[in-house]
């Protein structure tokens, strides 16, 4: 076996465990819990359709639920070698709008419209001395320009992707449809299919030209008076795009697990892995999109119906995902 070969086989593995711990949390006596609404923001991962956390729980007929939420993300790698260059330099920021609504007992849509910023970000500076805090590496960055934007692969003599002017604006938009397979006091299991239209620029990251579907399937159960866990598996068919379009996968799954821990009253905290296999058939982390994401944070629900949530999020699986994510979202019912 080769070197690539076997660092390749290494993320498939790891990703596999929280796809069987999602599956696991679908068999048990189930509860409230509900994931934070953050994935892997590789922003060569993000224009494609893997869906974000989906409830478990669908709203009662004819209500709903409103969330705006933020991921604000950074992102420092580099490969260079005989046969290929590739540089990955960015911050973004991944705003989105979503409404579900219950249309009858049992079935509920959702839709998300989404806004991305692409730049060269103010972060790289926090980073650093973030690292350096905590004894940590600071990898390419301490041979990259501060707060610069480059996503650029080229093989031998070819450009196959450059994109180094910031940009922004609507990216693809997800449309879903949801399914309540079991609802009770302990536990919900809900399925969803989920279509990605073609609305942003390929050009520019906000999209991949392409129309992706998703099946998904999501779940939660009680584990003991103050612990709830919660999961999703995605099997996502990928339409032939415009981004590195001769090394694209036509399939890619995805799945997430975490628990949720009520602390105090109206806070919750929360630990979830989210996990993706390759999108491109290319042996760089942080380019294949292979990767293991941990997030750590919690909620705070007020007695108006309100909710508020943060987070973070680090790379498990090193440069597949960006160095850091933050995450806040507030959401409420209707």
């Amino acid at each position: 076996m080769t070197g690539i070969e076997a660092r390749r086989l290494i993320p498939r593995g790891v990703l596999a465990l929280p796809a069987l711990c999602a599956l696991a949390s679908l068999a048990g006596p189930a509860a409230h819990a509900d994931p934070l609404l953050t994935r892997n923001q590789n922003p060569l991962l993000l224009p494609f359709g893997l869906p974000n956390p989906l409830p478990a729980r669908l709203p009662a007929a004819d209500s709903g639920r409103y969330a705006l939420y933020v991921n604000w993300s950074n992102a420092a790698d580099d490969d260079i070698s005989d046969s290929h260059n590739f540089t990955l330099d960015e911050e973004s920021e991944d705003v989105r709008l979503r409404l579900e609504y219950a249309f009858a007992t049992d079935w509920a849509g959702l839709v998300e419209i989404p806004w991305r910023h692409l730049s060269g970000g103010t972060l790289d500076g926090f980073i650093e001395n973030w690292h350096d805090l905590f004894g940590l590496p600071n990898g390419a960055r301490d041979h990259m320009p501060e707060d610069r934007l480059l996503i650029e692969y080229q093989e031998g003599d070819e450009l196959l992707l450059q994109v180094d002017g910031s940009a922004s604006g609507i990216a693809d938009v997800p449309l879903a449809v949801g399914y309540q397979l079991k609802a009770t006091e302990q536990s919900a299991l809900s399925t969803w299919l989920t279509v990605d239209v073609p609305v942003g620029d390929s050009n520019d990251l906000l999209g991949n030209g392409a129309v992706d579907v998703a099946l998904s399937i999501a779940g939660q159960t009680q584990l003991a008076e103050h612990w709830q866990m919660f999961g999703q598996v995605d099997a996502v068919w990928l339409g032939q795009g415009d981004i590195l379009p001769r090394y694209q996968e036509s399939f890619a799954w995805a799945g997430l697990a975490g628990v949720s821990w009520n602390a105090w009253r109206s806070l919750d905290l929360t630990v979830q892995f989210y996990a993706n296999s390759q999108v491109f058939d290319i042996p760089i982390n942080g380019l294949s999109g292979d990767a293991v994401v941990l997030t750590y944070g919690g909620t705070w629900r007020t007695p108006g119906g309100w909710r508020f949530d943060f987070g973070m999020n680090e790379d498990i699986q090193v440069d597949a995902s960006p160095d850091m994510t933050f995450y806040f979202a507030v959401q409420r019912g209707f």
